[in-house]
Formats: C-alpha cells, structure tokens, sequence
C-alpha cells in the first residue's frame, strides 16, 4: 500500500498567526514535528512509500525529512492546487499510485492510534469510504483491496480530530504528553516513564523536574526552576533561575526570564498564549531591559578592557602558529582577504582547529571595535564584510556565546543563548566562555 498525504493552507492558516516562523507541517506536538505522526500511521498501516501534498511551500519540510531513508521509507513530494479533490489528486498522481491500494490523508488532523497496535489490515479492507473523518478532513482508501485478510478481525481503533486552532493544539499536546509515550514514537531520552529528555540538555542540580515532562535538545534548565507537572519544553531553550513552568508550553527558541511563573500558557519567543481563549500578548522581558539599562559607561569600559587584554595574550599565543601557515595557507588559497580561511586540507583543518581564522579580529578587540566573545562570531558572518545585528543586546565579537556552549551557530537557535549570556555576562565570565569556545573548536570533530 501507498499513502497520500494531502494538506491544503486552507486549514492551518491558524498557525500562520500564532506562531509566524513555524513552518504548519513542523509544528511540535510532544516535540515531535506533526507531519512525523502522520508518516509514522502510514507505516504502521503498511505503506513503503509516501506522497506529500501541499498547496504551499515545502522546502523546510524537505529539508527535515528528506528522502525518508531514517523510516526506512520513499518519501516523495508534489503541489496539489486548492481546489483537487480525492480524484483529481489520485489522476495527478496515478504514477505513483500504480493502479493499487493508496490510503488518502486529507485535512490538517492529528491521529490518535497506538504503535503497539498493527493496522495492516487497512489494505485489505473493501471500501471506497472513508474510514474515518471529521470537519477537517478524512482518511479514506483507494484502488484494489491487497489480499491476506485476516479473518474477521478487528480493525485496531484510531480517529482523528481537526488540529483547527490554538485551543485544539493545547489540548492535543497536554493528551500527547500524558498519554502519548506507550501510544506513539516521541522523541527524547529517559530511563523513567513519562520524562523524556533530549540531547544536550543541562538540568541545574537544584531545578525540579515533576513529571510528566518533555524536554527537547539544546535546553538549559537553572537553578531553582520547578519544571513540570505537564509542561513540554522544545528545543534550543533557556529557563532562567527561579522560574516554574507547569501546564505549558514552551515552544523552541524562546528564554524564559528570571523568576517568572508560566502556568497554563504557550509561550512562543515574546509572546504569551492563553490556550483557552487563544489571546496573544507579546511582552518585552523585563530581565533582559534591566539588562540594557546597567550598561553604565564604566561597566562597557571594564569590560572592553579585559576583553582586550585577553585578546593580546591570545595573539601572542597564536602569533608563531600564525606565522607559519599563514603563508602556506595564502599561497593555497584558503585565505581570503576578507578575512575567511577555508576548513580544507591538514594545513586548512589545523588553522580552525586552533583558531587562527580569527587571528586578524583580536587586532579590532584590541581597539575596541569587537569584543572577544558576544552574539555573533565570525562563523555566523563568514565571507561578509559586515556583522549581522541580533538586536540592542547584540554584542559584536571574535567567538560567540553559541560556541562556547556548544549550540547552533545559526539563526534564532544561537539567539536564545546569546540573549541568556547578553543578560548574566560580566567580563570575567566572559574569560571563561572564551576559553570553553577555543577548547570547543579545538576539540570538534574528534
């Protein structure tokens, strides 16, 4: 059997307005991205290869599912326009049918079923109406019944229910979370029921985890926090001291502030969500404008001047390194006047690991132009002439606080640890976060 999944805009225009940067398909439920709990049923229906169909854009939703190789799957993809129905998608894609069974996914709707459950049998049932349906769509089964039918056993249950708002995602989230780890794949690590935990997660020896919880990659948990009962926080997130979140949500890519209190909300970047009635408050965390308005004249003074001295005993250290393959590199081409070395070749790989690549910029913390370590590092800006600006707590640097973390580099992922660090730095910290981030580069790859 084959699965069609077709998806028109129409139905999830709602996560559009809630959260403008989350691609519908990608939308976490449990941390796990929707479209994987419906690629999940079509193999446990029996499908080897899948159809995704979109009226939109799918290029981020292809970027992180690729081929379908990691579900051991052909996972294909193709436009739909606004109006096709059952059988015009069928016509358009008859190649990839063949004339067999094709199980039809239509509408924006999470499937309830259980992993420990077989619906193999869906290929052999004898019907061309749906089997299941509600206001957003329908599952229904095309073409010739495959044989080896079990005799008269029962279809293992699942339904479906329209994911139609913010309300319906809360609700299906929280269910997902108390009930979902015996009932479907969720990723995450933990070695007790109902806590998963990701890659890369740092939980503070005082925090509290009450379960149940799910904890994405990249997240730092600090002290004093009491996370949990139900709470889902995604990936690339930072909690701050003495916060409680419970009853929510916490989407990727957001800091959560010093001392506050998230109860029964979904709190996406700056925006707090009630999930009951669905009204939006975007807010400007009040840590983070203490933090601008600290920055005393003297404060920025002392730190550039550490930061400086740091950045001599830095040149002195790399100036023998730098002198003897800054000449076999040029002469390779690997080093570009801008400056941006190529990570090629031992002599290419040796000069990263080392960190000769920002060996020019230490000159400009020296004069005060770039601090030694802030929000954007020269890998984030390679073979630009200017730096990116992340915002009024954007600190222009050689190494960036996503390195010494370890963190993406990139984008919003780096932002969240950038805006933590942007607030709780003083310049000797900063010492200590400049050694982690040379030790990283150092060490990566091994």
């Amino acid at each position: 059997m084959k699965t069609l999944i077709a998806i028109k805009e129409q139905y999830h225009t709602w996560v559009h307005e809630a959260f403008p940067a989350m691609h519908p398909l990608l939308l976490p439920l449990c941390n796990k991205p929707f479209i994987e709990y419906l690629i999940d049923f079509a193999i446990l229906a029996g499908s080897r290869e899948v159809r995704l169909l979109s009226d939109g854009q799918l290029t981020e939703v292809e970027e992180h599912c690729g081929t379908g190789s990691r579900w051991g799957i052909e996972l294909s993809y193709a436009n739909l326009h606004p109006a096709d129905d059952q059988q015009q998608l069928l016509d358009k894609n008859r190649k990839f049918c063949g004339g067999g069974r094709t199980m039809i996914l239509t509408g924006y709707n999470f499937i309830s079923y259980n992993k420990q459950k077989s619906y193999l049998d869906l290929a052999t049932i004898a019907t061309d109406t749906p089997i299941a349906s509600c206001p957003g769509g329908t599952i229904t089964l095309k073409g010739p019944p495959e044989s080896g039918a079990s005799e008269k056993s029962p279809l293992a249950p699942f339904s479906i229910t329209p994911l139609d708002s913010v309300q319906s995602y809360f609700r299906i989230s929280m269910e997902t979370l108390q009930t979902g780890s015996s009932r479907y794949v969720l990723p995450g690590y933990g070695s007790e029921p109902d806590c998963s935990i990701g890659k890369n997660v740092i939980i503070s020896k005082t925090a509290q985890i009450r379960k149940p919880v799910s904890i994405g990659d990249n997240v730092q948990i600090l002290p004093k926090t009491i996370i949990g009962p139900s709470a889902i926080i995604g990936s690339n997130v930072v909690i701050d001291n003495g916060c409680s979140v419970s009853g929510s949500i916490i989407i990727d890519n957001t800091y959560i502030g010093e001392n506050l209190e998230i109860d029964m909300r979904i709190a996406a970047g700056n925006t707090l969500i009630d999930p009951t009635s669905g009204v939006s408050l975007t807010m400007e965390d009040p840590h983070l404008l203490v933090g601008i308005k600290t920055w005393a004249t003297t404060a920025i003074l002392k730190r550039k001047t550490i930061h400086a001295l740091a950045a001599t005993i830095l040149l002195v250290l790399q100036f023998i390194p730098f002198i003897l393959l800054f000449p076999l590199l040029k002469l390779q081409g690997k080093w570009k006047d801008d400056p941006y070395m190529q990570e090629t070749g031992l002599a290419g790989a040796l000069a990263v690991a080392i960190s000769l690549d920002r060996f020019p910029l230490l000159l400009k913390v020296i004069t005060g132009k770039l601090d030694i370590i802030g929000s954007s590092s020269r890998s984030t800006c390679a073979g630009k002439h200017s730096y990116p600006d992340s915002g009024p707590l954007s600190r222009l640097a050689v190494f960036s606080y996503a390195e010494a973390e370890d963190w993406p580099v990139n984008g919003s992922d780096a932002a969240i640890v950038e805006r933590f660090h942007a607030v709780h730095s003083t310049p000797i910290k900063d010492i200590g976060m400049t050694i982690k981030a040379l030790i990283n580069r150092l060490t990566k790859g091994r």
